[in-house]
């Protein structure tokens, strides 16, 4: 199933701590790359930016066949735009035997994501809607494997606090995305979860899968952590690296009842050798240790980090020879110039994306099938609470007062790619200039009833259209921008974390 190109990918549903194909009931181990083809220059060179519409197709066209040639079977997406189409771009990912992995938040707005403020106000209320869209432009894929709520927001936490600081705002994201698909009823089910940066483990991966009271939504349906622990080259074996297999022993410890994804990985370090002129390039061992099975146990797969060295925060002139500690791509763009607009940008390869590629080749999935898995008695419940973690139901919660984004009608509710693999590249909710014709024709009012009676969605970039059907106060406005903790990852710097000063939010 990996990588092989297919005109059909069964949903992937979840058993215990273990992902299986829906059809074959066969066991799946996540093989993927985290992927974001960031340009070299231009307009583009930015972050939380959304390639994966019919516009950009020469762009995420170059790419699967390096997927394929990869061996990957999955790829992570830090940032959509829920009013973009992405049915060509699934589509094509589809037919090359690819599945997806969806962020709900971004920081391409100050109020894409759980925030650096303290609970309960990390959780701006306009993220529920926007994550909802989400959901329903993703769901009727076969091929979307899971939504992520939030990426390392223990990375947005006020200097000197513990990660309780915003932790429940992120559980109760979790918590009403999960409702909002309980609520939608035919529509797929596609497990919501979350990512964290690799501190306070043991805190952070309990809280994810603990449940404080009766409600059975507030916990993670699956967990990621971005961990880079397997830094010494030198370590050749999986009992020799010792941060890599303590992780392992400590997901024994936690008696965990959800698959757990390592959503990044592969630490950069001098001590991987230099092959072709190419410095520390990385052995992904790790990658390979993903099929043993005392893993396995502990891990559903894993993503690598990254597809592309992003060229605006390389610390070493291209094309990147030199040792880099942010050069994290297994490839790069050429020439030195792409834009990917007048300048078609090339892809690469770096002798570690043939390490990565032999790496995944060596692991293999367990012979388990779904009907014949029985999960250990003992990760079977709920972990329980970490003490200092508050509950979520002592806040009041701003969203709770946001109504939900329309369930989306039975048409909607799956999509079937062409026999080419191409999606049809048109977005299925009314344009922009429509909806501005008919806000003036009609009137806000006449537009809010049409909408509650024929289920519309209307695009968030049309500020006031959302704004009314969602029920926010026109006399509110959001923040112009947003204060965030200076703290970077302590072995890599994110750069799809950072906020720019777009206001795409609802004013």
């Amino acid at each position: 199933m990996m990588g092989a190109p297919t005109n059909h990918l069964p949903p992937i549903v979840i058993k215990g701590y273990k992902f299986f194909n829906s059809e074959t009931k066969e066991n799946v181990l996540i093989k993927g790359i985290d992927y974001y083809p960031r340009p070299n220059a231009g307009d583009l060179d930015v972050n939380n930016f959304d390639f994966f519409t019919e516009e950009f197709r020469h762009v995420w066209e170059r790419d699967i066949p390096q997927f394929h040639e990869l061996g990957v079977n999955a790829i992570r997406l830090y940032s959509v735009n829920p009013e973009n189409d992405h049915s060509a771009f699934m589509c094509a990912l589809e037919a090359a035997g690819i599945y997806v992995l969806i962020e709900l938040a971004s920081g391409e707005c100050p109020n894409c994501a759980v925030l650096s403020d303290g609970v309960p106000d990390c959780y701006p209320k306009h993220l529920k809607t926007r994550g909802q869209l989400i959901m329903r432009e993703f769901s009727k894929y076969s091929n979307t494997l899971a939504f992520s709520a939030g990426n390392e927001v223990n990375h947005f936490v006020k200097l000197g606090e513990g990660p309780q600081w915003n932790a429940p705002c992120l559980k109760k994201f979790v918590r009403d995305m999960r409702a909002y698909a309980r609520k939608c009823k035919g529509m797929r089910h596609v497990p919501v979860g979350l990512i964290m940066a690799d501190s306070d483990r043991d805190e952070n991966t309990l809280y994810y899968n603990c449940q404080s009271g009766e409600d059975d939504l507030e916990h993670a349906e699956w967990y990621g952590l971005n961990t880079y622990v397997y830094c010494n080259a030198n370590r050749t074996s999986f009992e020799e690296a010792v941060g890599f297999k303590t992780l392992s022993d400590s997901f024994d410890s936690y008696n965990y009842s959800i698959p757990v994804l390592l959503t990044e990985f592969g630490c950069l370090s001098r001590s991987f050798p230099t092959i072709d002129g190419y410095q520390g390039q990385r052995s992904f061992n790790q990658a390979k240790w993903l099929g043993l099975p005392q893993v396995q146990n502990n891990f559903a797969g894993g993503f690598a980090f990254e597809y592309s060295i992003e060229s605006s925060i390389a610390r070493t002139p291209f094309p990147f020879k030199e040792f880099g500690e942010q050069n994290y791509g297994v490839g790069y763009f050429y020439p030195q110039d792409c834009d990917d607009v007048t300048v078609t940008c090339e892809y690469k390869r770096t002798p570690s994306f043939y390490n990565l590629k032999r790496a995944y080749a060596e692991a293999k999935a367990g012979n388990v099938t779904m009907d014949d898995f029985r999960p250990d008695p003992g990760r079977t419940g709920r972990t329980p609470c970490p003490p200092s973690f508050p509950s979520i139901e002592s806040f009041a919660w701003q969203a709770d007062r946001q109504w939900d984004a329309w369930c989306p009608k039975n048409s909607e509710l799956s999509y079937t790619c062409p026999a080419s693999g191409r999606g049809t590249g048109t977005n299925v909710y009314p344009s922009i200039s429509s909806i501005a014709g008919i806000l003036t024709t009609l009137g806000l009012i006449g537009v809010a009833y049409l909408a509650r009676k024929f289920q519309w969605a209307i695009p968030k970039s049309s500020h006031e259209g959302l704004a009314l059907l969602n029920g926010v106060d026109m006399g509110e406005r959001v923040s112009d921008g947003m204060a965030h903790s200076e703290e970077t990852n302590l072995f890599k710097q994110s750069t799809r974390d950072g906020y720019s000063s777009l206001e795409c939010s609802v004013e």
